[in-house]
C-alpha cells in the first residue's frame, strides 16, 4: 500500500508536490466504488471534512448502505490495516432483543463499550501517541447510545473534559484527546433525535441509499500519514477565518446565503453566532493545508458545496422544531434555498416529510 507523506512547502505557500488531501480522499472514493458501494465523492469528502470539524459524527441512513464500510475504510487508511488504534464494535446489543435477561444484557453490553471507549481515551492521551489518530466507531446505536456515548459527552466537551462516559460516572474530570474521533453508525431512514447539545461536538451526516453489489474482495484507499490527517484539521475560530478569508475576499458576497438563512432563524436558535462559527470552521476544514478544495478544484464551487452541507449539517438543525412545526417558516426556507443548495433541501423536504 503506497503511503503518503508531508509536502515540501515553497516560500510562497505552494506546494512542489500533490496535494495529498485531494490524493487521499479520491483513493477511498474509488476504494469505495472497487468494494461495490456506489456513493458519489461529495458524501465521503462530507465525512471526511466533518471528521476534521469536530470530535464526533454519526452516520444515519438506512442499514446496508456502506456506512460501516465507509469507517473502515477511512480507518484503515489513516492507520496500519490492523491497528488497535481502531476500535469498531456494536453499539447495542440487537441480539438481546427477545432474551428473558435483556436488560442485564443491554447493561452488561453497556458496561463493555464504556470500558472499551475509555481505555482508547486513556492510550490516545499518552504523550508518545499525539501524532498518531484514534477512532472507536459504535455501529448500529440505538437512541439511548446516541445519548449516553454522543450527546452526554458533546456537551462535556465545551470544556474539553469528559467526567461522565456511558453508565460510568468518573471520580474526576478527564482531557478529551484532540487525536480521537469517536463515530457512531444508526441505521433509520429518517433521523429524528436532533438535539442543541449534540450538535455542539458532533456531525449527523445523512448517508444515502446506495446500490450495493456483492463482492468477496475488499480493497482499502492509500494510506495517508496520520500526523499529516491531524495537522490538517481546524477546530478554532481565528484559525478558520484566516483559512477562509484569503478565498472569500475574492468573491461578492459570498456568505450572502448563510446570513439570509440565519437572519429568518434568529428568534429560533440560541448562541447564533457560536453556529456562524462552526460553519465557518466547516467551511475552513474543507481546504486542504495547500489551499485546494476537497470537494471542488473550483474554489467558487468547492465554497457553494460546502456551503450548503454546512447550512444542512449545522444551521438547520439548530431550528428543526420550528421548522418542521411551522409550514411558512419551512417553505420560505425551501424557495431561498432552491435551487443551488440541494442538500439544505433535501433536509427541509425530510422534516416535511416527518411531519
Amino acid at each position: 500500500m503506497t503511503t503518503l507523506t508531508k509536502n515540501p512547502f515553497h516560500p510562497t505557500g505552494q506546494s512542489t508536490q500533490t496535494d495529498y488531501e485531494t490524493v487521499f480522499i479520491s483513493s477511498l472514493h474509488k476504494a469505495m466504488i472497487e468494494n461495490c458501494f456506489s456513493v458519489g465523492q461529495d458524501e465521503i469528502t462530507n465525512f471526511y471534512v466533518a471528521l476534521k470539524s469536530k470530535p464526533l459524527a454519526i452516520l444515519t441512513g438506512p442499514a446496508r448502505s456502506g456506512k460501516i464500510a465507509l469507517v473502515q475504510g477511512l480507518a484503515q487508511s489513516l492507520m496500519e490495516r490492523e491497528s488497535l488504534h481502531v476500535q469498531i464494535f456494536n453499539g447495542h446489543p440487537w441480539w438481546a432483543e427477545g432474551c428473558a435477561n435483556i436488560g442485564n444484557y443491554t447493561r452488561l453490553h453497556e458496561r463493555f463499550s464504556t470500558e472499551k471507549i475509555l481505555s482508547i481515551i486513556e492510550e490516545a492521551g499518552q504523550p508518545d501517541c499525539a501524532d498518531q489518530v484514534f477512532i472507536a466507531c459504535l455501529t448500529r446505536i440505538s437512541p439511548a447510545e446516541l445519548l449516553s456515548f454522543f450527546t452526554e459527552v458533546a456537551f462535556q466537551l465545551q470544556n474539553g473534559m469528559i467526567m461522565r462516559l456511558g453508565d460510568t460516572h468518573l471520580s474526576e474530570p478527564i482531557s478529551f484527546p484532540s487525536n480521537l474521533r469517536i463515530i457512531g453508525t444508526m441505521d433509520t431512514s429518517y433521523y429524528n433525535w436532533w438535539n442543541n447539545d449534540l450538535l455542539l461536538s458532533t456531525t449527523v451526516i445523512q448517508w444515502p441509499q446506495v446500490s450495493i453489489f456483492p463482492d468477496p474482495m475488499f480493497k482499502w484507499g492509500i494510506l495517508f500519514e496520520e500526523c499529516e490527517f491531524l495537522q490538517s484539521c481546524i477546530r478554532g475560530r481565528d484559525e478558520a477565518y484566516r483559512k477562509v478569508f484569503p478565498v472569500l475576499k475574492h468573491q461578492r458576497h459570498p456568505l450572502y446565503p448563510l446570513l439570509q438563512v440565519a437572519a429568518i432563524l434568529k428568534r429560533h436558535i440560541t448562541s447564533l453566532e457560536h453556529v456562524i462559527d462552526e460553519v465557518m470552521i466547516y467551511l475552513a476544514n474543507s481546504w486542504s493545508r495547500i489551499g485546494n478544495g476537497l470537494f471542488h478544484s473550483s474554489p467558487d464551487r468547492n465554497l457553494a458545496i460546502a456551503l450548503d452541507l454546512a447550512i444542512a449539517q449545522i444551521l438547520l438543525p439548530r431550528a428543526v422544531d420550528a421548522i418542521r412545526n411551522q409550514e411558512i417558516l419551512r417553505n420560505r426556507l425551501k424557495s431561498m434555498l432552491a435551487g443551488r443548495f440541494l442538500h439544505s433541501v433535501a433536509f427541509l423536504t425530510m422534516l416535511t416529510v416527518q411531519g
